[in-house]
C-alpha cells in the first residue's frame, strides 16, 4: 500500500469528528486542572490553544490507529490503552508547552 493510496482511503468528516472529541476531552481535563488551581488569569489563553492542538493530534492518532489496526486485532483493549496513554501523554506534553510559553514552567 502505497502513502498515495492510504491518504486517498481515509475518512475526513470522521478524522474531524475524533480531532473535536480529543480537543474536547483535552479541554475538560484542562478545566479540572483549573479548578484545583484556583484562579484563571489572562496568561492561560497559551495553554489552552496549545492542550487543543495536543488533544486533536491525541484524537487523530486514535482514528488512525483503529481503523489500521482494531479491525484486524484481537488485542482490542491493549491497543485502546495505548491510544490512551498517547493521549495523555500529547495532552501532558502540550501543557508543558504552553505553560513554558507563559514563564510558569521552569
Amino acid at each position: 500500500m502505497t502513502l498515495q493510496h492510504f491518504f486517498i482511503n481515509l475518512s475526513w468528516p470522521q478524522i474531524a469528528k475524533r480531532a473535536l472529541q480529543g480537543t474536547g476531552i483535552a479541554l475538560l481535563l484542562l478545566s479540572i486542572l483549573l479548578l484545583i488551581i484556583g484562579e484563571v488569569e489572562s496568561w492561560i489563553y497559551i495553554p489552552i490553544l496549545s492542550v487543543s492542538i495536543g488533544g486533536a493530534c491525541g484524537g487523530i492518532f486514535f482514528h488512525l490507529v483503529s481503523e489500521n489496526l482494531l479491525q484486524q486485532s484481537s488485542y482490542k483493549f491493549l491497543i485502546n490503552a495505548f491510544c490512551v496513554l498517547i493521549f495523555l501523554i500529547g495532552f501532558w506534553l502540550s501543557l508543558v508547552f504552553g505553560l513554558a510559553q507563559v514563564g510558569l514552567w521552569d
